[in-house]
């Protein structure tokens, strides 16, 4: 059996290869993905769209091939998106202007978002903290940024409730891969958000929508 700091070694070189050749040298063939799954991929994340307001500001944290921020951008006139990765940016950004839609994305840190306080009326990331071995440093920003009674948005896997065999099967398949299970609504109502929305959905219920809200100042 490997000891934690082994697995913990594994999910970082997993990581390091999806981050620095699968999703920034390679945006296209991520974007492919959907294909490659029959729409599968794209069903799981579009999820987020139940979620957010009809209008407003908002900023995607981690939007990858853009076909998200495309719908966010026809949303709404104040739709932002945020990117570690180079070459996901030039992909969005052309993604957008070649829909006639102005791309209003930045590439930067969630862990240091270039935005001010309070600026968004929703702030959604899907399948991205995931990836991420320090998450509450990533959380805390997008709720510095949520305006009060704005909501906080993920989409992103999860051990299933139930503990079903498939869903855990499948949850524990992106784990080995690299990626880390999270519990998003404890991590959420710790940051100071009210959790209004779990939900479950994808082969054995291991994909999770949570939906927080910034309450007001008093």
């Amino acid at each position: 059996m490997k000891t934690k700091t082994e697995a913990n070694s594994q999910q970082n070189r997993g990581q390091d290869f999806f981050n620095r050749i699968l999703y920034d040298k390679l945006p296209g063939f991520y974007n492919a993905m959907d294909r490659l799954t029959f729409g599968a991929w794209w069903g799981l994340v579009r999820r987020a769209l139940d979620y957010v307001p009809a209008d407003g500001r908002m900023l995607e944290v981690g939007f990858g091939p853009g076909r998200l921020q495309v719908e966010l951008a026809k949303h709404s006139d104040a739709a932002y998106g945020i990117d570690m990765a180079g070459g996901m940016c030039r992909f969005t950004h052309d993604r957008l202007a070649s829909q006639g839609l102005t791309p209003n994305i930045t590439r930067g840190s969630v862990f240091a978002l270039p935005y001010p306080t309070d600026a968004f009326d929703a702030v959604v990331s899907t399948f991205a903290l995931s990836g991420m071995d320090e998450v509450q440093g990533a959380l805390a920003e997008m709720v510095r940024v949520a305006a009060p009674a704005g909501r906080v948005v993920l989409v992103d896997i999860a051990l299933p409730a139930d503990g079903n065999r498939a869903g855990t099967f499948w949850a524990r398949l992106w784990e080995s891969m690299g990626d880390y299970l999270y519990d998003f609504p404890a991590l959420m109502s710790a940051g100071g958000l009210k959790v209004t929305i779990c939900e479950e959905f994808g082969p054995g219920r291991h994909i999770r929508a949570v939906v927080g809200e910034k309450q007001e100042a008093r």
